[in-house]
């Protein structure tokens, strides 16, 4: 009996040891961000804990009612998908304490084309019922970059700072649809960036060349004079030399943060007899502002603790 007893209490000892170590890990990487929630402004700021400095500003839903807890707390874990009350899901969920998480606007079910396009439209506004609602690059943020055990402050004492970023209204046409900033590729909200008929890429040698004026840009979000604002170029043609030049253009879509890279090949020939000719090569990628994880959208988790929506 005295060894069992003996037994149970190495274990035990052993248990408390790593449980202690854990935390104290969870605890050095969970300290350089706190998270501050405002449900009056329903806003979300993120800052350096050690500078104060601003890291992330972003739109949320809190509780109608001021229904969302206030105080301060520390996270408690996180779950790529997690089932919400009323039989919803929610994306990229962080526990702030017991049942009231940081996620996603909901789901019928998740299937990523199946986020209520009214709840979205709700952002920055009361609306859920405790948790802290946020857009999927928003929740997928928090989720990639604050460890659990980060801090985080709710109330209505500190003035918070509106996101650059201007708040995004989606079409309720259809009930259902995308969060227009999710990083999934398969996502239709992507800006595109594709040539212009008018354009060649067979480039006469001496002729001025300015590397925007070849493509046009469209977005389901952005007019097009605004997105051009946002493409950056890298590569140069020098038409006074005769070769193959390589320019790759990158978009980021200002109101959803998705960002679209597309390279394209072209020639300066001087004038033969013979048809000038062009290579084409062209690469597309899509991107978002911080993906640093690998995402398995077809993976669930859950809890006990069935959180609020």
């Amino acid at each position: 009996m005295r060894k069992r007893r003996h037994t149970l209490a190495v274990l035990l000892m052993l248990f408390a040891a790593v449980l202690f170590c854990g935390n104290k890990i969870d605890a050095s990487a969970a300290s350089k961000y706190t998270i501050y929630v405002n449900r009056r402004t329903n806003l979300v700021n993120v800052v350096n804990s050690r500078t104060g400095k601003l890291v992330r500003a972003m739109y949320c839903s809190t509780g109608k009612g001021y229904s969302t807890i206030s105080g301060t707390y520390n996270t408690v874990s996180k779950m790529r998908w997690h089932a919400l009350y009323h039989g919803v899901w929610g994306q990229y969920c962080t526990r702030i304490h017991g049942s009231y998480l940081f996620h996603s606007v909901w789901y019928y079910s998740t299937n990523k084309t199946q986020m209520s396009t009214a709840e979205y439209n709700k952002l920055g506004s009361q609306a859920s019922a405790g948790c802290v609602r946020l857009a999927v690059v928003d929740a997928k943020w928090i989720y990639d970059h604050c460890g659990v055990g980060t801090k985080v402050v709710i109330g209505e004492r500190r003035k918070l700072k509106t996101p650059t970023r201007r708040l995004l209204k989606i079409s309720t046409k259809s009930r259902t649809g995308w969060d227009p900033t999710d990083p999934d590729p398969a996502n239709p909200y992507y800006p595109k960036i594709t040539m212009k008929k008018s354009a060649s890429k067979a480039i006469k040698y001496g002729r001025k060349f300015k590397a925007k004026d070849m493509i046009k840009v469209k977005s389901a979000t952005t007019p097009s004079d605004i997105l051009m604002k946002y493409v950056k170029v890298k590569g140069k043609v020098n038409t006074k030399k005769a070769g193959r030049y390589k320019i790759t253009y990158t978009l980021t879509d200002p109101r959803t943060y998705l960002t679209v890279t597309k390279k394209y090949t072209f020639t300066v020939k001087k004038s033969t007899s013979k048809k000038s000719t062009s290579t084409e090569t062209t690469e597309t990628t899509q991107t978002t502002e911080t993906t640093e994880t690998t995402e398995s959208a077809g993976s669930t988790e859950q809890s006990d603790l069935t959180p609020m929506q």
